[in-house]
């Protein structure tokens, strides 16, 4: 074998290997995690994983905040384009709370479909607005759309809410990645739903609230992590806080 063919032989083989290493970063989940802190203290640890297909969220409370409100949730979306879900599963274990349900989304049809696995009363056919989120996939979905705010609608356990958001400006945050210039996003919430909110998980329930606004930080790049989150809960407000990114 000539020398030339050899070389051209090695050179094929970095492209395969090179191809190859790409193909699988490619699909190498996204791991965001966040911590909820309340009064200074971290009362929640939050998991979220975006494998380009399936949103995976999982919420434990820290061992400091067992005692008051137990937590170990796990919400679990399978999307298409625009992060709209064909497919949610829900299991909720609080300290007087649970919950274990599967939620089909027909998008087209707007109509969504509720499995309860607990109690078969609580299953039930309901109509969703076009292109229904629930709040996590609303969540990326604000962070990969922020130049192009458009109004969202959300299904909180089959109670459709409406979701606005608008960037307000830019500050400088302190965060687990440094001292960062971050775009700020106010967002508002209203209930379109006539039926009354039900009991549901503390994590999102208590985010959609009429009368309170969302502010938001995301990364000032083409990344837009989630740095900080802030909602004023009487008599103090709650923050999410952004802790590793890989």
């Amino acid at each position: 074998m000539s020398a030339l063919r050899y070389l051209q032989q090695i050179q094929i083989r970095i492209k395969l290997i090179i191809l190859f290493l790409l193909a699988i970063s490619s699909i190498q989940a996204e791991k965001l995690t966040m911590s909820i802190n309340y009064l200074g203290l971290n009362v929640v640890n939050v998991l979220m994983e975006d494998d380009g297909k399936t949103l995976s969220v999982t919420a434990k409370a820290t061992s400091l905040a067992t005692l008051a409100a137990n937590m170990d949730n796990c919400y679990i979306s399978e999307y298409i384009d625009d992060y709209l879900p064909t497919k949610r599963l829900k299991k909720i274990i609080q300290k007087d709370y649970a919950e274990n349900r599967m939620i089909l989304y027909d998008q087209l049809q707007k109509t969504a479909f509720r499995t309860s696995y607990l109690n078969n009363d609580l299953s039930k056919n309901y109509q969703i607005h076009q292109e229904t989120h629930d709040f996590f996939t609303a969540l990326f979905y604000i962070r990969n759309n922020l130049d192009n705010p458009k109004r969202l609608y959300l299904d909180a356990s089959s109670v459709i809410w409406s979701c606005d958001y608008q960037v307000v400006g830019k500050d400088v945050i302190n965060s687990c990645i440094g001292s960062v210039e971050a775009i700020k996003v106010e967002v508002f919430f209203r209930k379109i739903s006539p039926e009354k909110k039900e009991r549901s998980d503390m994590l999102t329930n208590n985010l959609l609230k009429e009368d309170r606004k969302l502010e938001m930080w995301f990364t000032n790049d083409s990344l837009h992590l989630p740095l900080k989150t802030r909602y004023n809960k009487r008599p103090f407000p709650v923050l999410w806080l952004l802790r590793s990114y890989e």
